[in-house]
């Protein structure tokens, strides 16, 4: 309902297609199709996307929006809510064209030099994998807990995904990157 975001008057029902900003999703938290963003992490994220907004625009401002609500409103929930909504999302490439899966979350445990594909849950691997396959571009936070020694999380050590890092106005990466020694995005 963000007015960068297509301010869409109702979420109860996303796949309506009421919205043209929002064309879709679903809430695995609530198990529902009104994907109301409870903690605002996913809307900022969403945000530097696809904002429409005059001064802060997005950077893919035509870019639509699938939303996943795999989190609740402490940003905390369960592997299998994730790996539904990648599912959900691989499943409903075709009818909503998605091209691109973001995750702005990371779970405990950090890897430095390999990916964790034999350590992490088989079948977020797998669910990445899949989606991978299907051409869906999987870009994951290199963990967003400000612990920049401890390595990147999961799920950002899955082969196949983009690990997606940040660094600080005066060029210092602050992500949870430092000690991670495969291919990363950093902004």
């Amino acid at each position: 309902t963000h007015a960068d975001m297509g301010n869409c008057s109702s979420t109860s029902n996303i796949n309506d297609k009421s919205c043209a900003k929002v064309i879709g999703g679903y809430d695995f938290v609530n198990s529902d199709a009104n994907p109301m963003d409870d903690h605002g992490h996913g809307t900022h994220v969403a945000g530097i996307v696809a904002s429409t907004n005059p001064t802060y625009k997005g950077i893919a401002p035509d870019a639509t929006i699938i939303a996943m609500k795999s989190l609740d409103s402490g940003g905390s929930g369960y592997e299998s809510d994730i790996i539904s909504a990648i599912d959900w999302c691989v499943n409903n490439a075709s009818i909503f064209n998605i091209s691109v899966i973001s995750m702005s979350l990371g779970f405990s445990g950090y890897f430095n030099t390999t990916y964790c594909d034999t350590s992490d849950n088989p079948l977020m691997v797998s669910s990445i994998h899949n989606a991978v396959a299907r051409n869906i571009s999987v870009t994951v936070a290199a963990g967003n807990d400000g612990h920049v020694s401890l390595g990147v999380s999961s799920p950002a050590c899955i082969s196949n995904t983009t690990v997606v890092g940040w660094a600080s106005k005066s060029d210092a990466v602050d992500s949870n990157s430092q000690l991670w020694g495969l291919p990363m995005l950093l902004a």
